[in-house]
Formats: structure tokens, C-alpha cells, sequence
């Protein structure tokens, strides 16, 4: 019993040795027959192994099964919001299939192509794609080879345009191995050897679009939104020359005023080619198109170089092909890719991975299968190139001659234009809408959305909104509250010499009023933040301009404060002069730039699109707002709780008419700040959207930026607009450098005469008597000598003295 059970052991231990490995590969459909090329695909992968005697694994390709109901919703969130655009649900269905197994360890390795590959290749976010299909980078689901040690001679082969394509990221870190190509031509049967060149025809030609055939030319599969995608790109190409990528202006060409020209000249060239039956060219599969062709009712075909193989093997037809006009095409790149959720080792993977992508596996393929290899076609010494051409000679001979469009650069004009993923969802239906109705330019506005930020050139199809009607309001007002605090600045630093003005610190009661106008100009940074690093730098700059309104109001209390706890002392007082201060101010404010930028740096931060659910696309940065309000928030209470301790104390010393109105300030300007994060975060959070509540906030933001500004200093002003002084040398002649020499003015209070007391109006008997009016006025006894010091604090100390000064006998 023993010596059986001991046998079993070794019959397992010996199948578990010799069992191979298999790896999961993922592979795309191929545009018909899909069945039968899979079955073909394992098979022919299978000879290869055998053939070159790879023992040690196996290799299994499969298709992705897609979810009926994925694209669903996404396309559904559109219509809800009421968009011009509308959504590929086919195309977002596959995406989201191809995604999910990246999530996922079924596959090991995957084909994937240049679409899918830089499906998110752009700098600004589309966070609704993101979010709907849930992932941050596609690269994060990838395997980057330049880690691991490969040998330049199993890489060499590749042509090096399409292995850089290969490299994503600032950093062009290495997550593609080349594996194949495809490219658009032209199928034609040899008989029809004339008609190969139709394609060419010029459309600023005089006699195009005056008639249409009566016949179906082109048989082509524009059921397919890939294959319609493109037609349009490579006839704006090969027609116009736009776009051009180092020319950004080329682009404008595509939604400018003479942007219809373009459209309209499209439909008639699709028309002129395809037939007047519209509905039917964009129904038609490609499938359909292909077997239409080989049936011989269509002259030409717009095909794939990899169906050419299939083509040559038909019997009894003879079939050519020819390029696109100026060899202008777009090409479709494949690469071999890890998923870095794979249970295998990376080592495993890698060599797999180089197996897939060697020059030997692509020319035993393009033998098998009529796949295009990635190698240096343009480089006709090449020892690949040679092997392969020997075969393909039709194929090299338009590959040498070849102009591609490239799918990471199409369409995008700057940066922050449109993702590929979403200019694949919304283009292709842009196109059709346009091609049916030939009034209906959506294709054009499409276009504007995805490669400018900004286009409103549609909204007033839209009508204007409640929302946009108020926001135009805001914006007025704000510019207008702007020069307002502008004006109250000039007229601080006008009259502060004036004592009333002085003991409220002209200079720091301006650099507050300065930090308030920057906080309402502040959203506008966000304008202009198109780099993670200037998003960063709007939360900086949210902190200092935070400083600047309360570092020369604390500044201000605090030297009210020392005034009333240290009235004699007459030295300190020239001490906590302006220009002390603002030293102090300037220094805190330098230094709170490095303090935030390294408490930032504990955030995220990013540029986002709200994409094309509207007509216009606005770019912001997006951060954690919330966070950055409760720093902002801490601090703000810390500096709020000083001053209000101050004020109360400063109250308590001096029971007289107006001190309060600083706890009033303090209170009114700690309710405005935190309505301005809020309204700011509203607006942030909700994608930089014009929301009622954030309209409607930003407003009592600005009502309270006005009553602040009042209490301030406004009140002063006011005051002393009413009472003008008509003799000025006393002001002139004051020593009111001496801080402490400004305990009189630091109140507004009430009088028989006036609603506030105001500096004396000379006597008309007596126009020079200065100390007359001193003595005269209620608000404050000033002694302009050398025993003004002591006067002061005397006036201070003798509550009956004030009583009898504040009686109207008096005056």
C-alpha cells in the first residue's frame, strides 16, 4: 500500500514538473470573421512554438467579453445633461471590457493598440471619464520594461518612430514592445486599373460638387465609427493639410468662420463616392463593404493593408491595391503590454513579451496571418526588411513612401485639448450628425471643444441662463467694487496725516484693503493655471493673500492695544511705527510661501477638464479643497482669537463710543472669509460650473467686503469728507509719528453737534488758534509743545476731565 501511494506522489510530482506554463493573452477583433481567426491565431502561435522547440510555457490568445449595459450609463449622463454631443456607447463598452481585465489577473499580457494606449495621454483630466470607467492612469495597469535589463539587439529591429510611440509619460517610460501595423489604402480589381486614382480628386477644384454619380464607387465600412474617424482625418489631411501639429494656428482652420466650407466640402466628397443614400454609406458595416466589393458592384475599396493576404489567396480574382492620395494614412499600431496585475514573475512576462514583439515571431506571423511588422522599412539595408519585402513586395513598396497620421498627436493643439479616449467617443457621432443634416455643423462643434478650452461660439444657441445672466452681473460688479477699494486706498494714503486716519495705520489699513481686492481677483488664477505647479501656486497664493488682510490688521490692533496698556511710554511708541510693521508684515509674508508650499505638498494636485458635456470646455486645477479650508480655517480662528482678546481688553480700558466697532470688523471679516471659501469651494468642487449657490455666495461675499472695507476705515473717511479742517499746520505740526500721541483718535464718538465729533473748525474771530480748537473739541485734547506727552496721559487718567470736555457748554 505503501510503495502504490508512494508511486502516485511521483506520477504527480513528474506531470507537475513537465506541465507547461500558460500565459493569457488579450487580443482585439479583427474587423470580420472573428471566429475563424482566433482558431487560426492559437493555431499558427502554436506551430511557432513547436517549430523553435519552446518547451517551458504556452500561449493562449482570447478576445475580451464586454458587458451589454457598459457605455450605457455614461451615454445616458450626457443626455441628462442636456449635451450637443453624444457618446460611442460601442466604443466605451470595449474600452471599459479592455480596462476591467486590467483590474483583473486573467490576462497576463495584452495587444493593445495606439488608441487604447493613449486614451489618456492628454494633461488635463476628463474627471466624469475617469470616474465612469474608475481609473486614475492607464499606465498605473502597466509594466514598464526600461526596469528590467533588455538586450538592445531583441529590440533593434523596430522601426523607431513606433517604438517611441511605445514610451507614455513626461518620463517616456517603456510600457509597449512594437507588435504589428496596419494602414488605410485603396483596393481596386486589376481591371479597374483607371479608377484607382478617384480619391484624388481636389475639391477646391471649380467642377467638384456640381453633380453626383449615379453610381456607388467606394465601398467602405462607415458603420464602423473607427473607419469613418479615419476618412475624415485623412481627407482634412491629404485635402487642406490641416491639421499640422507644429503649426497650432492649423487647427483654427477646423471651427473658424470658414470652418463650414470644410464640412460641407466632406459630405459632398463622401456623397460623390459612396452614393446619395447617406443613411445606407453610414449603416454599412465593414463586412458588408468587403463582400460587396469581391461581388464587384463597387469599384474601389477602403481597406486595411493586413486583408491583403486574404485578397491574393481568392481564386479566379485578381485584386491590387493602391495608397491614399499623397500616401497620406492613418496608421494603427499594436503593442505588447503587461498587466502588472499578472500572478506570473516579470521576468516570465518580459520574455514572453520579447517573444511576441522578436522579429521572427512578426515575419512568421505576416507569412501566416498578413500582419504588418513594426521594422525600419524606410531603411531598405535592413536585414528584416529585406526578408520581409522579398514576400510583400506591394506592401514595402507603400510603407517606403508612406506619410502616417499618428494617433497621440491628432487633434491636439495644445496640452490641455481634449484626451484621445474622449475625442474616440464624441467625434465619430459629430461626424455622422453633420453627413446627415447638412445644416447641422455639430461636427464643427465638436471639433472646437475638443482641441480649444474655451469655445463660446455656440452659446447663444444655447440662450442665456438665469446662472449666466447673474455671473455677467457678478463680474461687472466685481470689477466695479475693485476700482472702489482702488479709490478708497488713494483716498487713505490722500489724508494719512490726518490723525483719525493715522491711529488706523494708513499704510497697513491699505495693504488689507489691497489683500481684500486680491482675494475677490483670486478665482482668476484659475484662468490661467494650465500646469499642476501654477494649481499649486493658486492654494499658495490663497494662504498669503489670507496673510495679507490679516497680518496688517493684527499689526493694527496690536499697536491700539500697546497704546492703551502702554500710554507713557513715549520711546516705545515710535517704535510700533508704520514702517516697523510692514518690515515685520513683508518678512511673515516671505516666509509663509515656503511654510505653505511644503504643507501643499501633501496634496494632489491636478488639471481637469469638464469635458464636452457642454459646448465650451473650461480647464481648472482641482486639489482638495476642503483640506486647504480647514488649514486656512485654523489659522484663521488663531489670528481672529488674538485680536478679539485684544479688543476686548482695549474695550475694557476704554469704555468710550467706537472701540467696538473693531470687534464688529473682526467678526464681519472672519463671516467673509469663510464665505469666500465656501462660494470658492462650491464652485471648485463642482467643476468650475456656475452653480446658483456659488453665484448667489459670491454675491454676499462681495456685500461683506463692503461693509468690512466701512467699518475699517470707510467711517473715517466719511467722517472727515463732513468736517473738513480748514487749518492743516496743526496736523502738520503734531507729533503724531508717536503712536502713543494717537489714544485720542482711535475712537469715533458722538457730540451735541454732529452724529460723530470731528477735528475743530477755526473760530472765524480768531483763524490761528490752533490750541483754542483743541481745547474746544470733544474727541481729543492735544497739546502741540513739549509737555504733550504729559497731557496726554493726564487727559487720559481723569475720567472727569473727559466728562467736562464732552459737555456743550463747552463748545
Amino acid at each position: 500500500m505503501i510503495l502504490i501511494y508512494s508511486l502516485l506522489l511521483f506520477i504527480c510530482y513528474f506531470n507537475n514538473s513537465y506541465a507547461k506554463e500558460v500565459f493569457n493573452i488579450l487580443i482585439n477583433k479583427p474587423d470580420f470573421n472573428e471566429n475563424e481567426y482566433l482558431k487560426k491565431y492559437n493555431e499558427v502561435i502554436e506551430q511557432y512554438i513547436e517549430i523553435n522547440r519552446i518547451d517551458n510555457y504556452d500561449i493562449k490568445f482570447s478576445y475580451c467579453s464586454p458587458t451589454a449595459t457598459d457605455g450605457e450609463h455614461l451615454s445616458q449622463v450626457y443626455k441628462d445633461a442636456n449635451s450637443p454631443f453624444s457618446i460611442d456607447v460601442e466604443y466605451a463598452r470595449n474600452f471599459n471590457c479592455t480596462l476591467r481585465e486590467l483590474k483583473n489577473t486573467n490576462y497576463d499580457i495584452m495587444i493593445l493598440d495606439d488608441r487604447f494606449l493613449y486614451g489618456d495621454n492628454g494633461y488635463a483630466d476628463y474627471l466624469l471619464l475617469k470616474d465612469e470607467f474608475d481609473y486614475k492612469k492607464l499606465t498605473n495597469y502597466f509594466v514598464d520594461y526600461n526596469k528590467y535589463n533588455i538586450n538592445n539587439k531583441d529590440i533593434n529591429h523596430h522601426d523607431t518612430d513606433i517604438f517611441n510611440d511605445g514610451k507614455l509619460g513626461s518620463k517616456k517610460n517603456l510600457y509597449g514592445l512594437p507588435y504589428e501595423l496596419d494602414f488605410d489604402l485603396v483596393y481596386y480589381h486589376e481591371r479597374n486599373d483607371n479608377s484607382k486614382d478617384l480619391l484624388a480628386l481636389d475639391v477646391s477644384d471649380s467642377s467638384f460638387g456640381n453633380e453626383l454619380p449615379s453610381e456607388e464607387i467606394l465601398s467602405a465600412g462607415f458603420g464602423d465609427n473607427d473607419e469613418l474617424f479615419n476618412f475624415f482625418s485623412e481627407f482634412i489631411r491629404y485635402q487642406y493639410n490641416i491639421p499640422k501639429g507644429n503649426d497650432p494656428t492649423s487647427y483654427e482652420q477646423l471651427y473658424d468662420d470658414n470652418a463650414n466650407k470644410i464640412y460641407d466640402s466632406f459630405r459632398q466628397y463622401t456623397l460623390r463616392f459612396t452614393g446619395d443614400d447617406i443613411e445606407k454609406t453610414l449603416n454599412t458595416t465593414i463586412k458588408d463593404a468587403y463582400n460587396t466589393f469581391l461581388d464587384d458592384e463597387n469599384k474601389l475599396l477602403r481597406g486595411k493593408a493586413s486583408w491583403y493576404k486574404n485578397l491574393k489567396e481568392i481564386e479566379n480574382v485578381s485584386i491590387k491595391m493602391n495608397s491614399l492620395p499623397h500616401e497620406i494614412t492613418m496608421i494603427n499600431q499594436k503593442y505588447v503590454v503587461i498587466n502588472k496585475n499578472s500572478p506570473k514573475q516579470y521576468e516570465e512576462l518580459i520574455e514572453v513579451a520579447l517573444l511576441l514583439s522578436s522579429k521572427e515571431m512578426q515575419i512568421y506571423r505576416a507569412l501566416q496571418m498578413g500582419s504588418i511588422p513594426t521594422f525600419k522599412f524606410k531603411e531598405s539595408s535592413d536585414e528584416s526588411v529585406a526578408s520581409y519585402c522579398q514576400m510583400n513586395s506591394e506592401i514595402c513598396e507603400i510603407l517606403k513612401k508612406i506619410n502616417p497620421i499618428r494617433i497621440n498627436n491628432i487633434y491636439r493643439k495644445k496640452d490641455i485639448s481634449a484626451q484621445f479616449l474622449e475625442i474616440r467617443l464624441i467625434v465619430p457621432l459629430g461626424l455622422k450628425k453633420t453627413l446627415v443634416d447638412p445644416n447641422n455643423y455639430n461636427a464643427k462643434m465638436v471639433l472646437q471643444n475638443v482641441i480649444d478650452n474655451w469655445n463660446g461660439t455656440y452659446d447663444n444657441g444655447n440662450g442665456v441662463t438665469l446662472e449666466m445672466g447673474l455671473f455677467l452681473m457678478l463680474n461687472i460688479l466685481n470689477i466695479g467694487i475693485t476700482i472702489f477699494f482702488l479709490f478708497i486706498m488713494f483716498m487713505v494714503h490722500i489724508n494719512r496725516r490726518h490723525p483719525y486716519i493715522k491711529a488706523m495705520s494708513p499704510q497697513l489699513t491699505n495693504i488689507t484693503i489691497l489683500g481684500l481686492v486680491l482675494r475677490m481677483l483670486h478665482p482668476l488664477t484659475f484662468t490661467i493655471a494650465f500646469t499642476r505647479f501654477l494649481c499649486q501656486l493658486t492654494a499658495i497664493l490663497n494662504f498669503v493673500i489670507n496673510n495679507l488682510i490679516y497680518l496688517p490688521l493684527l499689526a493694527i490692533i496690536f499697536r491700539i492695544y500697546y497704546i492703551y496698556t502702554n500710554i507713557s511710554s513715549v520711546s516705545y511708541g515710535k517704535k510700533l511705527n508704520d514702517g516697523r510693521l510692514i518690515m515685520l508684515i513683508i518678512i511673515l509674508l516671505i516666509l509663509s510661501f515656503p511654510v505653505y508650499f511644503a504643507i501643499s505638498n501633501i496634496d494632489n494636485f491636478n488639471i481637469v477638464s469638464d469635458g464636452s458635456l457642454q459646448v465650451y470646455r473650461f480647464i481648472t486645477c482641482v486639489y482638495n479643497y476642503w483640506f486647504h479650508t480647514i488649514i486656512t480655517g485654523i489659522y484663521t480662528f488663531i489670528v481672529a482669537f488674538f485680536m478679539l482678546s485684544m479688543t476686548f481688553k482695549i474695550h475694557t480700558l476704554s469704555k468710550k463710543y467706537g472701540d467696538t466697532t473693531f470687534i464688529f470688523f473682526i467678526i464681519v471679516l472672519t463671516i467673509s472669509q469663510f464665505f469666500f471659501q465656501i462660494t470658492f469651494n462650491i464652485f471648485l468642487s463642482e467643476g468650475s460650473q456656475m452653480s446658483l449657490s456659488s453665484i448667489l455666495l459670491n454675491y454676499l461675499h462681495l456685500i461683506i467686503s463692503l461693509v468690512t472695507v466701512h467699518i475699517l476705515i470707510g467711517t473715517r473717511l466719511l467722517f472727515i469728507r463732513r468736517h473738513p479742517i480748514k487749518s492743516k499746520e496743526m496736523i502738520l505740526k503734531g507729533d503724531f509719528n508717536n503712536v502713543n500721541n494717537l489714544a485720542k483718535f482711535i475712537h469715533i464718538r458722538k457730540n451735541a453737534n454732529s452724529t460723530f465729533s470731528c477735528l475743530p473748525q477755526t473760530p472765524k474771530n480768531n483763524p490761528n488758534d490752533t490750541s483754542a480748537s483743541i481745547r474746544k473739541d470733544s474727541t481729543y485734547s492735544t497739546s502741540i509743545d513739549q509737555n504733550q506727552s504729559t497731557a496726554q496721559s493726564e487727559t487720559l487718567n481723569n475720567p472727569e476731565t473727559n466728562n467736562n470736555n464732552n459737555n456743550p457748554s463747552n463748545n
